[in-house]
């Protein structure tokens, strides 16, 4: 981590992801989708439920209490340091129970402590040969150099995995006083003195985590240090390269395949299995699992002249729930003293986090991001099966609070600190009208829970009688709409004014009933129907999917895409497959004009085909189209975001068989009420 300059890199990354808590009123920008990108693999679940972890600064640098980076910042040169800083580190005050503690009582469910950062110094009794001090006659660790007898990171695991918390450590790749490496005074950056030594560094480099593998079996490893440049063929000043990223993931992955790694083997290459965000909040939801690292008070490692410098709690409280709503993980960092002392300015805001956490921590843990594609201004959303929880940073003094609308059946509207007391509510206008008290309940957030049928979803276009999106509006799911079933959806014929058209939908408007007269077709949100001329003018509409994209269909039960298998040979089975970037999941839904769809695949270009087929179990297939019914489905909305695929010639609809293996046979059956005959549509990034 660091607390110098940035790098050209960090600089580039820190404007990319500009636009984080510091709006925390404002609207925010339209996101391209919902926050689940992705999918999650089975060995980060965990993970991807603990939302919130800490993370520990501490080495020999705390000695010295000016940060982490003191060595390249005040160019120690390698003896110097090794004999006037690090053999004097005695952290004979580090108390693991005490930090187990704390992390808990904050609601931190995994902790990453540095095992060796940057200055190379090892925190555990590394038996590497090559690690040595200047002379060449001590290793260079906590134990052998400095004397330090306890297990520091075994204390600290036991403590923390008696308390249900994952422990996990970090690693610099980089080594400012490893004799292989020379800090250039250039950003941290170190030049090796040969090729043969960077070979041999590497190697030893992996002895060390093999050392760390085998005595503390850590869930997650955080690698840093990373930053070189990527030249073709690795040189003494840029010598790790993304192959070596690469190499390093797989290597560990080959002894620990349920290990989590971070991307910085090498980072900004979408490698390791989540990206980091060090230099700010990214504006919107990542394409991939993220985790932002922070700091209370500027510093990582201890910083004595920063100790007055502390973050207000609620700005540390919004940020993790800023971080959350755009479905990130928060790691926020604590830096004890040389003796191993936790900071009153960190307990203070550990504890005043526990307080929050106490009450709301059902609004950050197992929740994912934002269903709605903006930021509402009060605040920011999450989510979990049954609940969306509104974290209101700006608390409405008039006791009105608007939360944009769901897909799903509403149960009950209550404060998160109150549960047992409902809210009144009423929906209109696009919005939850949501009764409250005209004071906030908490001053750092507080948080509305709406209570609803299924994962919460907004994922229908909705149309407005006021443009801006403003006043009644009806929520559509996908189908057509005449002037009386407009009227029955909330919003008559001819009243429309504006439009909200998710990714991947469109709306297409008539100006007669029955879906006669002029035709004007929406791909985008429409905040004005009177630029267009269309407003008060559409009498019947249908909502269909945009033909021109592809879209993954995931089945709501076995999480498997709808899978071609590829160039594959006519009448080949459909299966099912983990959801990846493929074109093989990749499916265009063509509305025919009857009601019907044909399901195109984006590698091969046949369709879905039911066969025929009229007995439950049979496979669903795929030939190229021919315009026979057996090619044409009806999909059907069934709430919370999944549908129905229902053969024309059969009736029979797409069944994922339930809880299956990849590769696992698409099949068809009778409709029933159940989840293995529900699939979602997903559009194409």
């Amino acid at each position: 981590m660091s607390s110098a300059s940035l790098s050209r890199r960090s600089l580039m990354k820190a404007a990319a992801l500009a636009g984080g808590v510091a709006a925390f009123g404002l609207p925010q920008a339209l996101w391209p989708s919902t926050a689940e990108a992705y999918t999650v693999p089975s060995k980060m679940d965990w993970w991807y439920q603990a939302r919130f972890g800490m993370f520990i600064h501490f080495g020999s640098y705390s000695y010295l209490g000016k940060g982490e980076w003191v060595f390249a910042q005040e160019r120690w040169s390698k003896a110097n340091y090794q004999t006037q800083v690090s053999q004097k580190f005695n952290p004979t005050r580090f108390n693991a129970a005490a930090i187990a503690e704390l992390a808990k009582n904050a609601g931190m469910k995994y902790l990453v402590i540095t095992a060796k950062h940057h200055e190379g110094y090892a925190m555990w009794n590394s038996d590497v040969a090559s690690f040595t001090d200047t002379t060449g006659t001590k290793l260079y660790n906590l134990h052998d150099y400095s004397g330090f007898q306890t297990d520091l990171l075994g204390d600290l695991k036991r403590e923390c995995e008696s308390r249900g918390i994952k422990f996990c450590l970090y690693y610099s790749i980089l080594d400012w006083n490893h004799p292989s490496q020379t800090e250039r005074h250039d950003g941290g950056l170190t030049t090796m003195s040969s090729q043969a030594a960077r070979t041999a560094y590497i190697a030893d480099m992996k002895a060390q985590l093999q050392e760390l593998l085998d005595r503390y079996d850590p869930a997650l490893l955080w690698f840093d240090g990373d930053w070189s440049g990527e030249p073709s063929s690795p040189t003494l000043e840029d010598w790790w390269l993304k192959s070596d990223g690469v190499d390093l993931y797989n290597w560990l992955i080959a002894r620990k395949p349920g290990l989590i790694v971070n991307e910085r083997v090498k980072r900004d290459l979408g490698l390791g299995d989540y990206a980091v965000a060090e230099f700010g909040i990214p504006a919107e939801p990542m394409a991939r699992q993220w985790e932002k690292c922070a700091t209370m008070n500027g510093s990582w490692g201890y910083n004595a002249g920063l100790e007055n410098r502390y973050r207000s709690l609620p700005d540390i409280v919004r940020e993790l729930v800023t971080v959350v709503s755009r479905d990130g993980n928060y790691l926020l960092n604590i830096g004890p003293t040389g003796e191993g002392l936790v900071t009153a300015g960190t307990e203070t805001v550990l504890n005043g986090l526990a307080s929050w956490m106490s009450t709301y921590s059902d609004s950050i843990h197992g929740t994912s991001g934002s269903p709605f594609a903006t930021e509402p201004a009060w605040g920011k959303v999450t989510k979990k099966n049954g609940r969306l929880f509104a974290h209101v940073f700006s608390w409405p003094t008039n006791g009105q609070l608007r939360i944009p609308a769901l897909d799903n059946p509403i149960r009950r509207v209550y404060l998160l600190n109150n549960p047992s007391a409902s809210l009144s509510y009423t929906v209109s206008g696009g919005t939850i009208d949501v009764t409250v008290p005209t004071t906030a309940p908490d001053t750092n957030v507080s948080v509305v829970c709406v209570e609803v049928q299924g994962m919460p979803v907004r994922v229908s276009p909705s149309m407005f009688q006021n443009v801006n999106y403003q006043g009644t509006s009806a929520v559509l799911p996908l189908g057509s709409y005449t002037s009386s079933q407009l009227s029955a959806a909330g919003l008559g014929p001819a009243m429309a004014s504006s439009l909200l058209v998710p990714d991947g939908y469109q709306v297409t408007g008539y100006s007669g009933d029955n879906f006669t007269g002029t035709a004007w077709t929406f791909t985008a949100n429409t905040p004005d129907l009177v630029a267009t001329g269309n407003n008060d003018m559409i009498r019947s509409l249908r909502v269909t999917f945009r033909p021109d994209k592809y879209f993954r269909l995931t089945n709501v039960t076995s999480g498997l895409a709808l899978d071609s298998g590829g160039n594959v040979a006519t009448g080949s089975n459909l299966k099912q497959w983990q959801p990846i970037n493929n074109p093989n999941l990749q499916w265009q839904a063509i509305e025919l004009g009857n009601g019907y769809y044909r399901l195109v695949n984006r590698t091969n270009g046949m369709v879905a085909d039911g066969w025929g087929s009229t007995t439950n179990g049979d496979p669903a297939r795929q030939k190229a189209w021919d315009g026979s019914d057996t090619q044409q489905w009806r999909i059907t909305h069934r709430g919370q975001g999944q549908y129905s695929i229902a053969n024309r010639s059969t009736g029979l609809v797409l069944d994922s068989g339930g809880r299956v293996a990849s590769g696992s046979v698409t099949k068809q059956w009778t409709w029933q009420q159940s989840t293995n005959l529900l699939w979602t549509f997903s559009p194409d990034a």
